[in-house]
């Protein structure tokens, strides 16, 4: 028996359905926002990865001429790609995208090898009314396909580096406390703040930082913790962002977490996560990412989002949402003399949105009749 690799999966023609519709849907909802369609190759060189991805997490192969090429393992990158050497010109450019991406990573549940991104990016503003439209559109997309109950957490990457940057700690250090904020593990940092001899403000800001998750009122306590000019600029443009999705009348999905960290180190300002209730990871993660396109060449500010579309059905079937609706189904049962009549029937059926299938009496007879809501007999 041929088995298929970890972390890849067969999507049988009623998923497949309940897929395509979800990719549909959510491209409907970026177009109306203004984003325009576009779409990177699956593979380029190696090196447009790499100075991102740990290369132990790229589907990597040679071409016949040497050359170390990369599944992509992010739309992200690529589009900073594009835009740096190919779409040079007015901004804001909206651009999104609905493609396949391949990370070498453990499969478990809810997470992939090979899985399908939904996403968008706005590049060439960097002010509080575009990063506000990218959680704006995030939501819309996802009540779109009707998921209920979820919540957007929305963090900034300055107040990790922040407390990093005092701490002169080693790269290897970095990623264990990245972990463990991750985790919102309190006793591992506690005791992460013991071992590396922590002591006074730092250790204060450090033991409070995964505990700034909640509502409106966790930036007012940011800003008694972290009484510093840059962290309270930080917050004060968080600020600005809320009362901005307030105005959209978003503020019921909105909640803090001011100890978020992400996986991808391209982030340089306000983050975000989505979670549905009863799925214990993110569907949906985005955020600010102004130093990306530098990295080939154009220093454009830019901030978009990227949603699994395979969560977003574990979600809708966790909620026991149908997002397909019921098609109707034709059977056209048909003498041989007939079959010309028959197929002008069927066509005319399909014009109309059904869904039609013709067979002839004998080959009739093998059919399921009981899946069909609609028979016709075709015999004169």
């Amino acid at each position: 028996m041929i088995y298929l690799p970890d972390g890849v999966q067969d999507f049988l023609p009623e998923e497949y359905r309940v897929k395509r519709k979800i990719e549909e849907k959510f491209r409907e909802v970026f177009i109306k926002f203004g984003y325009q369609e576009i779409m990177p190759p699956t593979f380029e060189y190696n090196d447009n990865f790499s100075v991102l991805f740990d290369e132990n997490n790229l589907y990597r192969f040679f071409d016949k001429k040497g050359n170390i090429l990369a599944l992509r393992p992010d739309v992200t990158t690529q589009i900073a790609r594009i835009v740096s050497t190919k779409l040079k010109g007015s901004f804001p450019l909206k651009l999104c995208y609905v493609a396949n991406v391949y990370r070498y990573d453990d499969p478990q549940v809810g997470k992939m090898r090979e899985f399908t991104q939904a996403g968008i990016e706005l590049i060439g503003t960097n002010h509080e009314e575009s990063d506000a439209e990218i959680i704006a559109v995030a939501i819309e997309a996802l009540k779109s396909i009707g998921i209920e109950d979820f919540k957007v957490d929305v963090g900034q990457v300055e107040f990790f580096k922040r407390v990093v940057e005092d701490l002169e700690l080693q790269n290897e250090e970095i990623n264990l406390l990245r972990e463990f904020l991750q985790q919102k593990n309190q006793s591992a940092i506690e005791e992460f703040i013991n071992d590396k001899g922590i002591r006074g403000k730092k250790a204060e800001f450090l033991s409070e930082l995964p505990l700034l998750f909640g509502g409106e009122e966790v930036l007012k306590r940011a800003k008694e913790l972290y009484d510093t000019p840059k962290l309270g600029e930080t917050i004060d443009y968080l600020e600005r962002v809320y009362r901005i999705l307030k105005d959209f009348g978003m503020e019921e999905y909105i909640s803090f977490d001011l100890g978020m960290v992400q996986n991808l180190n391209y982030y340089t300002g306000i983050i975000f996560r989505c979670f549905v209730k009863g799925i214990g990871y993110a569907i949906c993660t985005g955020g600010r990412y102004d130093g990306l396109l530098g990295i080939f060449g154009e220093h454009i500010p830019a901030t978009g989002f990227a949603i699994s579309v395979e969560r977003s059905m574990l979600a809708l079937q966790k909620q026991k949402k149908d997002i397909i609706d019921k098609s109707w189904r034709v059977l056209i049962k048909y003498k041989e003399n007939l079959r010309s009549n028959a197929y002008k029937k069927a066509t005319l059926l399909r014009g109309e949105g059904k869904i039609v299938e013709m067979y002839s009496y004998e080959k009739a007879k093998h059919v399921d009749e009981n899946s069909f809501d609609e028979i016709i007999d075709m015999e004169e």
